[in-house]
């Protein structure tokens, strides 16, 4: 046999979303793969027999076979998605009249996410993701000026003291194995420092004008060469991450049914009220005929 085609260009060096290694040539397709970038993609081959190419006792030619490719069932048990069962504060302290300040340093932040499993409940396959699956590193500005810095994991928050350097922040969030997959869709113009994502998700939560407090976030996953992501799956985000999308799109779905048979039932009842009225109208005019006089005509009138 012979291939024909390929899904994937040879160019496009994929990784297997089970052991995260890269495909060589001459591997078997893997059906799904992942790029450097942690986005799946289609990875089959058209594969045709040669014995196919010469036509059978029927005249017919057998077609060509697709080898590796899967369907959705098998696409889904490649990501196993796992969602964290508690939530905490880490470094976090009140101050009177100030607020809630954060109080880790750069080294009691690498502690804490080397250290701790934020409510993940990996069982047998702990030892895969000695690290988050992913990270969202949140900066936030009040008035122009540095007022915070927070790390977002799962439904835990890491409080970093306001002062730290930004740069170091990121640097040991990469140091840990995580790539930014933040959109380049909008881009701040403004020079964060070397390494960091010129991208970030901007959130204004003050008045017009830049006044207020300001908030820039960064998210990180871990590529897909290390274990922690397929754990995840490609996108780990709660908020417009497949998950999220499909549940949203279920309430909207639930929403919309619902209104659908509040209509059925007002019209259903509005049909009882009509045909209630349309009787009691046929009984007031059998009545009313019942009071004229048998022998008067109408026509001679």
């Amino acid at each position: 046999r012979f291939v024909t085609e390929r899904a994937m260009a040879a160019v496009v060096q994929l990784y297997d979303g089970r052991t995260g290694r890269p495909k060589k040539e001459g591997d078997a397709p893997l059906g799904i793969g992942y790029d450097e970038d942690g986005v799946p993609h289609p990875d089959w081959e058209v594969v045709v027999e040669e014995s196919a190419l010469e036509p059978d006792g029927t005249g017919r030619r057998r077609g060509a076979k697709i080898v590796g490719a899967l369907n959705l069932k098998d696409y889904a048990s490649l990501v196993t998605r796992k969602a964290p069962k508690w939530g905490k504060r880490f470094g976090a302290t009140t101050v009177p009249d100030v607020g809630v300040v954060g109080t880790y340093s750069i080294d009691e932040a690498r502690l804490c996410l080397t250290t701790e499993d934020f409510g993940w409940d990996l069982g047998k396959d702990a030892h895969l993701a000695p690290t988050p699956p992913y990270v969202r590193v949140c900066y936030g500005e009040l008035n122009g000026a540095q007022d915070s810095i927070r790390l977002f994991v799962g439904m835990s928050e890491i409080h970093l003291l306001k002062d730290l350097d930004l740069r170091e922040v990121h640097d040991l969030v990469l140091a840990l194995g995580y790539v930014c997959y933040n959109s380049g869709d909008v881009d701040e113009e403004r020079w964060w420092g070397p390494r960091v994502n010129a991208c970030p998700h901007k959130v204004a939560a003050g008045v017009p004008g830049g006044e207020g407090p300001m908030f820039y976030s960064w998210y990180y996953r871990l590529p897909p060469w290390m274990p922690g992501l397929v754990l995840e799956g490609e996108d780990g985000d709660y908020e417009n991450g497949p998950i999220a999308l499909k549940l949203k799109s279920k309430r909207h779905e639930h929403a919309d049914m619902d209104r659908q048979k509040d209509l059925e039932d007002k019209l259903a009842a509005l049909r009882v009220k009509a045909l209630d009225q349309r009787e009691d109208w046929a009984s007031e005019a059998a009545a009313n005929r019942a009071l004229v006089a048998p022998d008067y005509d109408e026509e001679k009138e």
